[in-house]
C-alpha cells in the first residue's frame, strides 16, 4: 500500500511568502535610514575635506534618485516577470550595491554604489504590496498592506541604532557587509517559492516611457535639493524645472500612445486613484517636515545632540510604525476613507501640538504631539494604499504601488524645499533685522528661531487638514457603494 506524501498546503507556501516578504521590506527600510548615524565615519573614511562636506549630501541624494528612478521600472518588470522573482532579484542587486558600498574609497564610487543599492531597495516595498495584493484574499489584504507598512517603518525606526551600533563595533563598512547573509536567505527562498508560476517577457515594458519618468524625476528632484547656504543661479534651477515639466509632459504623451504604458492614464478617470495620490503626495510633504524638523528643534531650540534628535523622533516613529499595522485593521471596519480622514486629523492636532512648543517644553508636551501625529500618519498608509491598489488591474499592481512610493517621496522632496527656502529664508530675514549690538542678541535670536518653527509646524498642520478633503473622496459614500465596494473594504 503506498502512502500518500503530505502536499504543501498553497495557503502555507503563501504565508512563507508573505512572511519572507516582510523581512526583505524591513532590512531594505533598515538600510535607509542606518546611513544617517554613519555618515560622519563615512566623510572621514573617504578623506572628504572640510570646504567639500557639503558635497556629502549625495550619499543621501545618489540613494534617493536611485530609489525613485528605480521604481516605476522594478514595479513594470514584476508586472510582466512575476512579482516574486523580482523580489528576489531585487534583493539581489541590493546586496550587490551593498557590497559595492564597503568596498569604495572615493566620494563618486562611493554616490554611484549608492545608487545601485537603490535601484534594488526600491523594488522591495511596492513589489512585496503587490505580493500582498496577488496572494492574500481579498478579506485579508487591507491588513496584509498594513503588516508591510509596519515592516517598512519599523525596519526606518531601527536603522540609526542598528547602524551606529555595528559601526561602533566592527566600523562603518560592516553595517553593508552584513546586508549579505542576512538578505541572500531571503532572496533565494522567495525566489524557490515563486518558481512555479512561469516567467513572461519584456516586450511589454515601456522603456522609453521609464526613461522619460525618470529623467523627469532626476530634474526635479536636483531642482529641489539645492544647497540653501550657496544656492546656484536662478537660471538654472529654472530650467531644471522646465526640463522636468517639458520631460513629464513627453512622458504622459507617450503613455497616451504606448501599447502597454508604464502608467496606465486611464485609471486616473477613477476618483479614488486620483484621490490616492494627491493624499500619498500631501502626506509625504507634512511628515517630512516632523522627520526635519523634530531632529532641527532638538539641536537649534534645545541645545541637544543629533543623537538626543534622533531618540525624539523615535517617539513619532514608533507611534507610526504601531498604527500602520492597526490603520489596516481599522480600514477593513469603518473604509479606506474614514481611516485616512482619521489619520489626517491626528496628524494635524499633532502638528498644532507641536506649534506650542517654546524652548524648555516639558515631557508631556513634547512627547503627546508626537505620538498623535505619529499614530495619524501611521493610520492612513495601508488604507490608501489598499484604496488606490484595488482598482489596479492584476497586470498593473506592482507598477502602481510604485508609483505611489514616488509620489510620496516627491511629495517630500517638495516638502523639504519649502521648509529649506520659506522657514530658513524667513529667519534668516527675520534674524537680520535685530541690531548687532543689541545686549539681547542671543535671546532676540532666539525667539525668532522659536517662532520660525512655530510658524512651520503651524502651515504644515493646516496642510493635514487640507488633506483630509482628498482622503474623503477614496471611496464613495457607503449609501452609494456596490457589494464590490464594500468587500474591497473588509
Amino acid at each position: 500500500m503506498t502512502i500518500a506524501r503530505p502536499r504543501l498546503r498553497a495557503p502555507t507556501r503563501e504565508g512563507w511568502l508573505l512572511v519572507l516578504a516582510a523581512l526583505g521590506v524591513f532590512l531594505a527600510a533598515d538600510d535607509q535610514t542606518s546611513v544617517v548615524a554613519i555618515l560622519p565615519s563615512m566623510i572621514e573614511s573617504i578623506g572628504l575635506t572640510q570646504d567639500r562636506f557639503h558635497e556629502a549630501a549625495w550619499i543621501v541624494n545618489g540613494y534617493i534618485l536611485g530609489y525613485v528612478v528605480a521604481m516605476p521600472l522594478m514595479g513594470r518588470l514584476a508586472d510582466s516577470l512575476g512579482h516574486g522573482r523580482v523580489f528576489a532579484a531585487a534583493l539581489g542587486l541590493f546586496l550587490a550595491g551593498s557590497a559595492w558600498v564597503a568596498l569604495s574609497n572615493g566620494l563618486t564610487m562611493l554616490v554611484i554604489a549608492r545608487a545601485v543599492q537603490a535601484i534594488g531597495g526600491g523594488a522591495v516595498v511596492p513589489v512585496a504590496m503587490a505580493i500582498v495584493l496577488s496572494s492574500a484574499a481579498p478579506s485579508r489584504r487591507a491588513l496584509g498592506l498594513g503588516a508591510m507598512a509596519a515592516a517598512s517603518e519599523a525596519g526606518a525606526l531601527v536603522g540609526p541604532l542598528w547602524g551606529g551600533g555595528i559601526a561602533e563595533l566592527l566600523g562603518w563598512r560592516a553595517v553593508f557587509w552584513i546586508n549579505i547573509p542576512l538578505c541572500l536567505p531571503i532572496a533565494v527562498a522567495i525566489w524557490r517559492l515563486a518558481s512555479q508560476r512561469p516567467a513572461g517577457d519584456l516586450r511589454g515594458v515601456d522603456f522609453l516611457g521609464v526613461a522619460l519618468l525618470g529623467l523627469s524625476l532626476v530634474c526635479l528632484t536636483v531642482a529641489l535639493t539645492d544647497d540653501p547656504i550657496a544656492p546656484r543661479a536662478a537660471g538654472v534651477t529654472a530650467g531644471l524645472f522646465v526640463a522636468a515639466a517639458l520631460l513629464f509632459v513627453a512622458f504622459v504623451l507617450r503613455q497616451a500612445r504606448a501599447p502597454e504604458p508604464v502608467v496606465d492614464l486611464s485609471a486616473f478617470r477613477r476618483l479614488p486613484v486620483s484621490a490616492g495620490f494627491l493624499t500619498n503626495a500631501l502626506s509625504g510633504g507634512t511628515l517630512i517636515v516632523a522627520m526635519v524638523g523634530v531632529p532641527l528643534f532638538t539641536n537649534v531650540i534645545l541645545e541637544d545632540s543629533a543623537l538626543a534628535g534622533g531618540l525624539n523622533l523615535m517617539r513619532l516613529s514608533v507611534a507610526l510604525a504601531t498604527a500602520a499595522f492597526i490603520g489596516g485593521w481599522l480600514a477593513g471596519r469603518i473604509g479606506f476613507s474614514a481611516t485616512t480622514a482619521l489619520g489626517m486629523l491626528l496628524a494635524g492636532i499633532g502638528f498644532i501640538g507641536m506649534s506650542a512648543w517654546d524652548a524648555d517644553p516639558g515631557f508631556v508636551a513634547f512627547t503627546l504631539p508626537l505620538l498623535i501625529a505619529g499614530f495619524g500618519f501611521g493610520m492612513i498608509i495601508a488604507p490608501v494604499n489598499a484604496a488606490v491598489l484595488n482598482e489596479a488591474g492584476e497586470s498593473h499592481r506592482a507598477t502602481t504601488a510604485s508609483l505611489l512610493t514616488v509620489v510620496r517621496l516627491v511629495g517630500a522632496l517638495v516638502g523639504v524645499a519649502l521648509l529649506t527656502t520659506r522657514g530658513l529664508g524667513g529667519f534668516y530675514a527675520q534674524a537680520g533685522l535685530i541690531p548687532l549690538d543689541d545686549p539681547r542678541f542671543v535671546d532676540l535670536v532666539r525667539d525668532v528661531q522659536v517662532d520660525t518653527f512655530h510658524e512651520t509646524f503651524r502651515a504644515t498642520a493646516y496642510v493635514c487638514f487640507a488633506t483630509i478633503i482628498p482622503a474623503l473622496l477614496l471611496q464613495p459614500p457607503f449609501w452609494r457603494r456596490s457589494t464590490r465596494d464594500r468587500d474591497a473594504a473588509v
